[in-house]
């Protein structure tokens, strides 16, 4: 099952976000969510379910999308995909610098969100398996 953390300040939008990410069980995966209003809360889930993907809003307060980014990836146990919703284009370079592995830009498109969603979870699961081989190949060695 894919763990899928939204993170907005908006009930509405992170409904929105969680019709948009459905569409993932499409390719057979089935997929839950956990909600946050604030990136606090949101940090606070990621340590505690450790979910797959996470798409957070830049602007959810007291603790920004850019900021939680950067937390998340610098935690071995929380750095998962990170998609973020910017509100302004002139964001982009802020998003690259916290670590984000998608951005996507207002008004978002869902079957964009979907996609990139998909594609960041696909390269997460091929390298967690390489990883997995290269631990098993060590172990073979000793």
């Amino acid at each position: 099952m894919t763990q899928i953390l939204l993170v907005a300040d908006d009930p509405g939008f992170r409904d929105r976000l969680s019709l948009a990410l459905e569409r993932l069980e499409l390719t057979g995966e089935e997929v839950s969510f956990l909600e946050a209003a604030n990136g606090n809360d949101a940090l606070v889930l990621a340590e505690t379910h450790l979910p797959d993907l996470v798409v957070a809003e830049v602007s959810v307060t007291p603790y920004g999308g850019f900021g939680l980014t950067r937390d998340l990836k610098a935690n071995p146990d929380t750095a998962c995909p990170v998609i973020l919703i910017l509100d302004r284009f002139q964001d982009e370079w802020l998003g690259r610098w916290s670590g984000a592995d998608a951005l996507v830009n207002r008004p978002v498109d869902p079957f964009a969100l979907a996609q990139v969603a998909s594609r960041l979870l696909a390269e997460d699961d091929e390298e967690g398996a390489e990883e997995q081989g290269e631990a098993t190949l060590e172990g073979a060695a000793s």
